[in-house]
């Protein structure tokens, strides 16, 4: 699942696939600027994460 957040200056996208970690990936201008992961330790945390604190929902990711 992917999830995004708009700011004037960059671009977070959050991507989910079920486990215990999140990537979030840091675009401007269409370039990649950093790519991190934000890991948790159980798959519930993680869930509940990302459902609450990450952007706006943008669609799976295929």
């Amino acid at each position: 699942m992917r999830k995004h957040e708009l700011t004037s200056r960059y671009h977070d996208f959050f991507e989910y696939f079920g486990n215990t970690e999140i990537q979030r990936i840091r675009q401007r201008a269409g370039r990649t600027l950093r790519r991190d992961w934000i890991i948790f330790d159980t798959v519930e945390e993680a869930m509940d994460f990302f459902n609450s604190r990450c952007g706006e929902f943008v669609g799976y990711y295929a």
